[in-house]
């Protein structure tokens, strides 16, 4: 379809491949991930936000940051045992007292100790950092999306094209269920052979889950939001993770939906979100009307519907909405019917603060082309139409059926694969667990440990922007 401004999808065996392979490059020694972690000035923009120690009681051993330090160095050496050992070398240490020196000054650097927390001390700091872990997540939110912007992600100023946005515009999200840290899923048990009793500790933000694929898991769920420039895999930049409660009203899309308006409010850059199939028509909705878009595959549950029948002059054009967009049901001579799609020459963007989205439609005919604009992407409501022609009140969910970028079109082949940098992201978290299982207990103790996670990866993000690293084309 050439006069398509989607262009038609490309069949599997015409498909270039645009993956890059992973190279020596690419590696962050254990030297550079802990270097990099300590030189990171959000660190210690997290450690200013903490309340001051009392005056009461014993003299802490250290500050707050040296903690934070610890969080984030955790996720590196997958265990706090580890990291513990690590910073006991001198050398180690060495690393975040430079850090301490580049950020604090020298003066601040000196009234460290020689050595590292140890494992019982960072337990104990870690109940405390547990109360303050929501207050810590609004800080580093805002400090994320600063660094994002510092790094070329959602510029304002830049030209965009909604039929065709890049990849640095658009925010991949995905949900995923952590392993549980016991799969214990009772307080008790009996053995029923020997009635011994036995007691268990369980983790309480842990259910079960199903995944993507009908897969069941146990374990919690989060959503996370990341955004990258380029094709550098140490690159992206995550902005943000939610708990998704069990039984959450709407779920893990809802939760996501959320996160998203959120972030596209503080980035007018911004345009959008690469999600999966769990983002239905009224998640979709929520995301277009706040001006954003949503790049996702259709739901298989999808039967092709009428929409409405054309009557320009002589002519009679029977349209329906399949496949996310707009097809006219053509009869052939053999008395069978085909929906063939209609060419779309725009995409538009109209509002200030609500916003609707339309196709630009030309209607192939042999007594003409006809135009017509098509709204996608909102249901119109009761009120918002003249009385009765509301998709409302027509039993019409559009939001569901026509998509803002189709399916089966050559710009969502391209743009789609994005959303695998949240795949990606995923598998680096399970790659940080230690036997890929959750080492916490709790909401909190959760909350931390993502936290840790991202300040680790964000760091190693920010020291390649700040070297200088040679910039990849970014795929096409």
């Amino acid at each position: 379809m050439p006069d398509d401004i989607f262009q038609d999808a490309l069949p599997p065996a015409q498909r270039t491949p645009r993956k890059r392979a992973f190279t020596e490059r690419d590696r962050r020694t254990l030297h550079q991930r802990l270097t990099d972690c300590a030189r990171n000035p959000d660190l210690y923009s997290l450690a200013e936000a903490l309340p001051p120690p009392g005056r009461v009681g014993r003299r802490r051993g250290y500050p707050d940051v040296a903690f934070l330090f610890f969080l984030a160095a955790r996720s590196v050496l997958a265990s706090a045992r580890r990291t513990a050992a690590h910073l006991e070398d001198p050398e180690i240490w060495r690393i975040f007292r430079s850090g301490v020196r580049n950020e604090l000054g020298a003066e601040t650097a000196l009234l460290l100790p020689e050595t590292g927390p140890t494992r019982s001390q960072w337990l104990h700091a870690q109940r405390r950092l547990r109360d303050h872990a929501d207050d810590l997540w609004d800080l580093y939110r805002a400090l994320a999306l600063e660094q994002a912007l510092e790094q070329g992600i959602f510029p304002e100023n830049e030209t965009r094209s909604w039929s065709n946005p890049g990849r640095h515009q658009l925010i991949a999200a995905d949900g995923t269920v952590l392993k549980s840290p016991t799969l214990a899923r009772a307080h008790r048990s009996i053995d029923m052979r020997t009635g011994e009793i036995r007691y268990h500790r369980i983790d309480a933000a842990s259910a079960p889950q199903r995944e993507g694929g009908g897969n069941q898991a146990y374990g919690p769920k989060y959503v996370f939001f990341s955004a990258r420039r380029d094709e550098n895999y140490l690159s992206r930049v995550f902005l943000d993770s939610r708990y998704v409660p069990h039984q959450h009203p709407g779920g893990e899309a809802a939760v996501a939906v959320d996160g998203v308006l959120d972030i596209m409010d503080a980035a007018p850059g911004c345009m959008g979100v690469l999600y999966d199939g769990a983002f239905r028509g009224t998640h979709r909705e929520a995301i277009a009307r706040r001006g954003g878009l949503v790049i996702n595959k259709q739901h298989k549950g999808n039967e092709p519907q009428f929409y409405e029948t054309l009557r320009p002059g002589r002519c009679i054009h029977e349209l329906w909405a399949a496949n996310g967009r707009i097809a006219e049901k053509v009869p052939h001579a053999d008395g069978t019917t085909e929906l063939i799609p209609v060419p779309m020459r725009r995409l538009e963007r109209r509002g200030t603060r609500t916003y609707r989205w339309y196709h630009v439609l030309e209607i192939p005919c042999r007594r003409g082309a006809h135009t017509h604009r098509v709204p996608v992407g909102t249901t119109s409501r009761a009120g918002e139409r003249p009385a009765g022609e509301s998709d409302e009140e027509r039993g019409f969910h559009r939001a569901e059926h026509l998509q803002q970028i189709p399916e089966f079109t050559r710009t969502h082949q391209l743009v789609y694969p994005y959303r695998s940098d949240a795949e990606s992201g995923h598998s680096q978290l399970d790659a940080s667990l230690w036997n890929g299982r959750l080492i916490s207990y709790g909401v909190k103790a959760q909350k931390l440990l993502t936290l840790g996670f991202v300040l680790a990866q964000n760091s190693t993000s920010r020291a390649l922007h700040e070297e200088g690293s040679p910039l990849l084309s970014p795929t096409a």
